[in-house]
């Protein structure tokens, strides 16, 4: 595996510069996460780039990014080398953000190195950005 960015580790779902003490340090966080806001931004100005569902069909089919492909979290490792471009920026987005950054990790370690978590994921995406989406 690779090294993380900014991380002497090898092999942890946290770099390891966000362990501090009894809790995570999120100052690195950034680093691998892109706000709602911003990806809206973003994508209003036509900026380039792969959004990936990860999160399981049921909740692909209540809500969904427009023109987000989907790949579940389980079959990412299998699916990313025919599927995602390892030289696009990828925006990966879950319900919370959690099994997003795992994803983003997973691809980091498969060599893809512009991933990014959705912070908060669709969920904060529809309070923030489009309170007209379905929510679960």
């Amino acid at each position: 595996m690779r090294d993380y960015p900014y991380s002497s580790r090898k092999s942890a779902w946290w770099p390891a510069e966000w362990q501090g003490g009894s809790h995570l340090n999120t100052d690195k966080v950034d680093d691998w996460q892109i706000t709602p806001l911003e990806l809206r931004r973003r994508l209003n100005h036509g900026e380039p780039m792969v959004l990936v569902d990860v999160r399981e069909r049921w909740e692909a089919d209540i809500v969904s990014l427009p023109e987000a492909r989907y790949i579940p979290l389980n079959e990412l490792r299998y699916r990313a080398e025919e599927e995602i471009d390892p030289d696009d920026e990828i925006i990966l987005y879950c319900h919370h953000g959690m099994r997003s950054m795992e994803a983003a990790m997973m691809l980091w370690d498969l060599g893809y190195e512009q991933v990014k978590s959705l912070a908060g994921g669709i969920e904060r995406w529809t309070v923030e950005v489009d309170p007209s989406l379905p929510r679960y």
